[in-house]
């Protein structure tokens, strides 16, 4: 055979060996394949959703200037609760149902409960009441004015929820009067509210359901 024929047998012959050594390494055995596989089959882990806990909330009212009076029925229409230190989801709030309390009943330990609300797992530390009327009644019979100095009373209070926590939050109105002016005015008592006063449950509104108020929650990030 010439030496040139020779020549291109071996140089045909190494590609052909070469093209089979490329295929081998591509086979569905080879340690690539074998990864690829593991990072497709991954799936994320399910979440668990937390229940939260039960907050019973009370009214009550610290004497000042409520002798004074011979009624003075305050009339709740929401309750609201704010996340501390940034946490998402600001406000939760709650209808109340506009609820009617005689604060004249309410003096000393003694509150009424407007209802018992599910919150969300979380440390709060504001709490408002959105008043919406208020009906007083003088011990001579005179129908007043009892100022309130804007919709909604709040304050400050912190307290933490948990899975399957039950608290007791006591939120104290009170009535004063403004000076010499014969007017008065609706504020919140910081000093008497808060998980950890003592209570003496009374009032019509007790007699209303302990079942915890979770369906009229609305929950805003920009309160």
């Amino acid at each position: 055979m010439p030496r040139h024929s020779l020549h291109v047998l071996l140089v045909v012959g190494t590609l052909l060996l070469a093209g089979c050594a490329g295929g081998i390494s591509e086979s569905p055995g080879s340690p690539t394949a074998s990864m690829d596989n593991s990072e497709t089959s991954e799936e994320p882990s399910p979440t668990t959703a937390t229940t939260g806990g039960t907050v019973s909330f009370y009214i009550s009212d610290e004497k000042n200037a409520i002798g004074d009076f011979r009624h003075l029925n305050v009339t709740i229409s929401r309750v609201g609760f704010e996340r501390t230190g940034g946490e998402s989801g600001g406000w939760v709030e709650f209808s109340a149902g506009n609820t009617t309390l005689d604060l004249t009943t309410l003096q000393g330990e003694n509150a009424t409960l407007v209802n018992a609300y599910r919150l969300p797992n979380a440390t709060y530390g504001k709490v408002f009441v959105h008043v919406s009327e208020v009906n007083a009644t003088l011990e001579n019979g005179e129908h007043v004015r009892v100022k309130l100095p804007s919709e909604k009373l709040q304050l400050n209070d912190n307290f933490t929820v948990t899975d399957g926590s039950e608290v007791n939050f006591v939120f104290d109105i009170t009535v004063v009067k403004a000076g010499n002016s014969g007017k008065y005015v609706l504020k919140p008592v910081i000093s008497e509210s808060g998980t950890t006063v003592p209570i003496e449950p009374t009032g019509a509104a007790e007699r209303r359901s302990s079942t915890p108020s979770n369906v009229t929650a609305t929950t805003n990030g920009t309160a």
